[in-house]
């Protein structure tokens, strides 16, 4: 929560959070057990709450069940095939508005979101974020970080050989 805040503070237009840890999308032998639905919903609550335009664009979603339960969120990054599958649910409507996180009937009672400000105190910024959620915030941006890096130096070596046809 404590990069949403900044990111509002800061007056970011978007936050992104990706729902699944991202070696949850490269290592098929890896399971996410925790993804961050709820950082979504608070995150958009939050920004509701005091008035900033910054918004959530919910990313890295592996199921239907997940797109589902964010339905409400300000937006989404959804890949192609669950996207089709999306798009073949004959379920009503009002069936899958109740399930969303954000429908009256499933959530909980919105209540008042207050976090210290960070946009002018990096030590406390920084502090806040490595106690938060047991340090794994951290842990997942160094993992992402990463995962980046390594496909950024795959780019660079396809732009320099272009007999190289894939990345893997």
């Amino acid at each position: 929560m404590e990069q949403a805040v900044l990111a509002a503070e800061a007056g970011c237009v978007y936050i992104a959070p990706f729902v699944h840890e991202l070696k949850a999308f490269f290592d098929e032998s890896y399971h996410d057990g925790e993804p961050i639905l709820p950082l979504c919903v608070k995150s958009q609550q939050y920004f509701k709450q005091h008035s900033y335009a910054t918004r959530v664009k919910a990313a890295g979603l592996l199921s239907v069940d997940e797109a589902i339960k964010l339905a409400g969120i300000a937006s989404l990054t959804i890949a192609p095939d669950l996207l089709r599958t999306l798009s073949k649910i004959e379920e009503q409507e009002s069936q899958l508005a109740d399930r969303s996180l954000f429908s009256e009937r499933t959530k909980a009672e919105e209540q008042d979101i207050e976090y210290k400000t960070f946009i002018d105190d990096e030590t406390k910024y920084r502090e806040a974020f490595a106690q938060s959620e047991g340090g794994m915030g951290q842990v997942k941006t160094a993992q992402a970080i990463g995962i980046f890096s390594e496909y950024q130096i795959k780019a660079e070596a396809m732009m320099r050989d272009p007999d190289l046809t894939r990345i893997g």
